[in-house]
């Protein structure tokens, strides 16, 4: 799903912090590619942030920062010991990133990566569900799994309001605050009777995503799968 370039979401001029979300889990591949959950990639198609699972553990993500990659085995100190394999089990993945305040992942409530990099991401379009650029020259690592909702925030997520996020997946805050809500800058829901090309931003920031597939190889599976 291709939704916009990260610069003209900003709320202001100097709005530069984000938070992306998913709730999201795997399934069965077929793919010797690592599938991506969502690639920031600029124009001199640079990946600036992108987030995969890991082709060769169930347990594992891994990302790339400034076309440097590294992972991070999900074990047994989390809550939910993560399991790319089931597409039952779905995990709130929350990415912080920033051009001056570095990267923070969180699984569920529980940080699982935390780095100094600063990238700058302005230029970059965000896709979801696979690496892409802009010019839809480089079009690989598609996701294999389930969806259930993305939010992207103008705004870096404190640790309390994730972990009531992961506690209570149907609401997005503890409590009504005019700046925090305002801040939600895309939401996708993704509750579809039937596969449409534009899925709508129910944040009315009007960022609606364009769900794209490349020939009869590929396809977009619906499900009443989710987080309960």
């Amino acid at each position: 799903m291709e939704i916009a370039i990260i610069d003209s979401m900003k709320l202001n001029q100097n709005a530069n912090d984000f938070s992306l979300q998913f709730w999201v889990s795997g399934g069965e591949m077929t793919t010797s590619d690592a599938p991506a959950l969502f690639s920031l990639i600029d124009a001199q198609d640079s990946i600036k942030l992108a987030l995969f699972r890991d082709r060769g553990s169930s347990n594992r993500i891994t990302w790339t920062t400034n076309s440097i990659s590294n992972n991070e085995v999900i074990d047994d100190e989390y809550n939910n010991k993560l399991d790319w394999s089931d597409p039952d089990m779905f995990y709130l993945i929350s990415l912080l990133f920033s051009d001056n305040q570095g990267i923070k992942g969180y699984f569920n409530d529980e940080i699982f990566l935390n780095i100094p990099d600063n990238i700058e991401a302005g230029d970059a379009k965000l896709m979801i569900g696979a690496r892409i650029n802009d010019a839809l020259t480089i079009r690989d690592h598609f996701w294999y799994g389930y969806i259930d909702e993305i939010r992207l925030w103008n705004t870096l997520l404190a640790d309390s309001t994730i972990k009531f996020q992961y506690e209570h997946p149907d609401k997005l805050g503890d409590y009504y605050r005019q700046t925090y809500e305002d801040s939600l800058i895309g939401l996708w829901r993704f509750n579809l009777s039937e596969p449409i090309f534009t899925i709508v931003d129910e944040s009315e920031h009007g960022n609606d995503g364009i769900i794209y597939t490349l020939d009869d190889n590929y396809s977009i599976e619906l499900s009443e799968k989710g987080v309960q």
